[in-house]
């Protein structure tokens, strides 16, 4: 839900007759704070009070001003929450407009925007995903997106910190939206939209970077495509232990489809990592999930399985389970429990479990 301030705008010189535009500026968010226990496969387990359960807790304004002719001017600063204790950012050290910060131009021809934006390989996911963008209980997001260091350092391989090669988390790497970043999305194309983005290497050890994407929705129907790559300069891999990547590309296959009993999502992710001192390795994911409607809420299931394959060495794998429900008070607040299970090659399975509150506005 979001909260609309409309004003006007005088764009028009003096001489012109005094031409007003039409601007607004929309408030929206998510408060989600959970009480649980958490343990990952390997780690010790620990008791929480937690923000972000089933969506990361956040703060967004959106402004749109029509400038006439089909053209409009669109600026949107959106920030993350911990909000169990008030703080600022996904975790200590995030940027404070980390979902987005940037200003664009939009019309029949598709719409431009300048600065941090999410990537389509990201909205393609929650688009698709049963769990959506839950970076705690929902499994293709932990496996893919959370960064090993993030998770404990039992996801991270053997050996000194330049060989520590990250097991997990990958798109860590890449973050679910880019900094400095230049993004294209076209109109409409019958039940297609495209999307491209572009962001260069402005920091030592990031790499530049570039996305493409493809969404299709008819019906009850979505497929998404999308691809990325970084490179050109050596990034992290996933965190500052972790050995240094000269480069890393990911394919994304996602999609799913609403039957009457439920709605059902699966894909299938695919990253290549190109290192600078030790030996390559793929890494592959593959999910399946539902959404099925019951009472006023919903049945979330969903399992991802991880395969980290190196050139030479063992390979090691991870199967994480999860199965919830959503029960809804209202359009804007809904309560829920989840438990999820986890499994990683050689380590002891790790239990979850938490029950929160959401509340979007």
């Amino acid at each position: 839900m979001t909260r609309s301030i409309p004003c006007l705008a005088l764009t028009a010189a003096l001489a012109s007759g005094g031409a007003l535009a039409q601007s607004s500026v929309n408030i929206s968010g998510t408060i989600d704070i959970y009480a649980g226990s958490r343990q990952l496969s390997g780690g010790a387990r620990s008791t929480r009070i937690d923000s972000g359960g089933l969506t990361t807790s956040q703060l967004n304004f959106h402004g749109v001003e029509d400038l006439g002719g089909g053209l409009r001017a669109e600026f949107v600063l959106g920030m993350f929450l911990r909000a169990d204790a008030g703080d600022p950012g996904r975790f200590a050290g995030d940027v404070f407009w980390g979902r987005s910060s940037y200003v664009g131009l939009g019309g029949s021809m598709g719409t431009l925007r300048l600065g941090r934006q999410t990537t389509g390989t990201f909205l393609n996911f929650i688009r698709t995903n049963s769990y959506a963008d839950s970076a705690t209980f929902g499994p293709a997001l932990v496996q893919t997106w959370i960064n090993a260091i993030a998770q404990g350092p039992q996801f991270l391989g053997g050996g000194a910190p330049a060989a520590n090669r990250a097991l997990t988390g990958v798109l860590g790497t890449t973050d679910t939206a880019w900094n400095n970043a230049i993004g294209y999305t076209s109109p409409p194309l019958g039940s297609v939209t495209l999307a491209a983005q572009w962001a260069p290497s402005e920091t030592a050890g990031v790499g530049s970077r570039k996305g493409v994407s493809a969404f299709y929705s008819a019906g009850p129907l979505s497929v998404g495509l999308a691809g990325e790559s970084i490179g050109t300069a050596a990034v992290p891999a996933s965190g500052p232990a972790a050995a240094v990547l000269a480069r890393q590309s990911t394919w994304l296959l996602s999609a799913a489809y609403a039957f009457p009993f439920a709605r059902l999502g699966a894909g299938y992710f695919n990253t290549r990592r190109d290192y600078a001192a030790i030996a390559d390795d793929k890494v592959t994911t593959a999910y399946v999930g539902a959404s099925i409607p019951a009472g006023p809420g919903a049945v979330l299931l969903q399992t991802a399985v991880s395969r980290q394959s190196p050139e030479t060495g063992a390979a090691v794998r991870r199967t994480t389970t999860a199965v919830g429900y959503d029960y809804s008070l209202s359009k804007r607040t809904d309560v829920y429990a989840v438990y999820m299970r986890d499994r990683f090659t050689g380590k002891d399975s790790g239990d979850s479990i938490g029950i929160g509150i959401r509340h979007r506005f």
